[in-house]
C-alpha cells in the first residue's frame, strides 16, 4: 500500500501548469489558452482549463463546445491552489490557466503557482511596453516564463522587428508566431479550436508547433 501511495503521488505531481498572463487586453490570452488546450488533448494530455478571468470567455467557449474535453473550470485566482490540487487528484496532466488583464495581485498569485508563464505579445509598441509590466510580475514571483508573438498581422514587418525587442527583456521567445487569422475567431464561435475547424490549415499548424515547443519546455 505504501508503494502504491508513493506511485500515485508521483503520478499526480506529474501534472504541469501553464498560465497565460498579460497586462494588456487583446493580446490573445484566451485564444491561446483554448487552442493550446485542444492541441495538447489531441496529443494525449488530460487537460483542464482554469478560467480566472471575470469575463469568463474561456468558460463561454467551453459551454458552446460539443466535446467533453478539455474540461473548463471557472474559479477566482484566489482559489487556484485548491483547483490545482483537485486537478491533480483527478489525474489531469496539464492545467492551463487563463487570467484577467490589469489584475496585478491575482497575476502574481497565478505566476507563483504555475510551472510556466506564457506572456503573449502583439507586435505593437503598446503591447511591448505592457510586456515589460508582465515581466516585472513574473520576476517578482520568481516564475519561469516565455514570450510568444501572438495575434500578429499577416506578413507585417513589425513581427520580425519586435522579436529582438522581446529578446532584450531576457526571456526566451517561442519560435514561430501566431498569426491573426480568421480561422481562430470562426473556430471559437462554434466552441472548437482551429485544429478541429481546419485541421490542415496554417492556424492549426502554428498552434501545434507552439504546443510541441511548450511541451518540451515544460519537460
Amino acid at each position: 500500500m505504501a508503494l502504491y501511495n508513493f506511485m500515485e503521488s508521483c503520478f499526480h505531481d506529474a501534472m504541469k501548469s501553464l498560465a497565460l498572463l498579460s497586462q494588456k487586453g487583446g493580446s490573445g490570452k484566451t485564444t491561446l489558452a483554448v487552442h493550446l488546450a485542444v492541441a495538447a488533448a489531441d496529443e494525449g494530455e488530460r487537460v483542464v482549463i482554469v478560467d480566472t478571468d471575470p469575463q469568463q470567455s474561456a468558460t463561454v467557449w467551453g459551454q458552446a463546445r460539443a466535446a467533453a474535453t478539455p474540461v473548463v473550470a471557472t474559479a477566482p485566482a484566489g482559489d487556484l491552489d485548491r483547483v490545482l490540487a483537485a486537478a491533480r487528484h483527478d489525474a489531469m496532466t496539464l492545467c492551463i490557466v487563463d487570467t484577467a488583464p490589469h489584475a496585478a495581485p491575482d497575476a502574481a498569485r497565478v505566476a507563483r503557482a504555475a510551472d510556466l508563464v506564457l506572456v503573449p505579445c502583439r507586435p505593437t509598441a503598446f503591447d511591448i511596453a505592457s510586456a515589460g509590466n508582465a515581466l516585472d510580475i513574473v520576476r517578482a514571483a520568481n516564475a519561469k516564463a516565455v514570450f510568444v508573438q501572438s495575434a500578429c498581422p499577416f506578413r507585417a514587418p513589425e513581427t520580425a522587428e519586435s522579436r529582438p525587442v522581446l529578446e532584450a527583456f531576457g526571456l526566451p521567445v517561442a519560435p514561430g508566431t501566431i498569426t491573426d487569422r480568421r480561422a481562430f475567431a470562426r473556430a471559437v464561435a462554434s466552441g472548437r479550436a482551429v485544429t478541429e475547424f481546419e485541421p490542415d490549415g496554417k492556424a492549426a499548424d502554428e498552434i501545434r508547433q507552439l504546443w510541441r515547443w511548450l511541451r518540451e519546455y515544460l519537460a
